[in-house]
């Protein structure tokens, strides 16, 4: 599980206002936020540094959020942390495609507040970090 105090959370949606509306919120939280314009920037980011999440919108010039989403699953990232896709496309079809790409989950813009805590902290929760072989009980190591 993530503390809030130290859950790292990249925003990537070319949209300025959207990513200050989302950092805002998310820091309000005590979440540490980096933002992107543009998901080839956000793959940059996420090379450089090490993220708890990601927020990816999916209508973005230079890389959009499938393009994006599928270098995550190239490259094993996805495994590495929880991905939440927020776009203003709020057809079906947009929202199964994204979780069958492996997004965690798919919020639909304008965002409620209330509804983007719940999911960001319900999507950190469910990040565990993976565990070194020294914390396997002793009983367990033989089996």
């Amino acid at each position: 599980m993530v503390d809030k105090a130290t859950g790292k959370i990249l925003v990537v949606d070319d949209d300025r206002l959207a990513r200050l509306l989302l950092s805002t919120s998310l820091e309000e939280e005590g979440y540490e936020v980096d933002t992107a314009e543009n998901g080839k920037t956000g793959l940059i980011m996420l090379d450089a540094k090490e993220y708890d999440m990601l927020l990816l919108d999916l209508l973005m010039p230079e890389m959009n959020g499938y393009e994006v989403l599928e270098q995550l699953n190239a490259n094993g990232l996805l495994y590495r942390m929880p991905v939440v896709v927020i776009s203003a496309l709020d057809d079906l079809e947009s929202t199964v495609k994204c979780i069958e790409m492996g997004a965690d989950d798919y919020i639909f813009k304008p965002f409620e507040r209330v509804l983007l805590k719940a999911r960001v902290s319900a999507s950190l929760e469910k990040k565990t970090p993976a565990r070194p072989r020294d914390h396997v009980p002793q009983a367990n190591r033989g089996l």
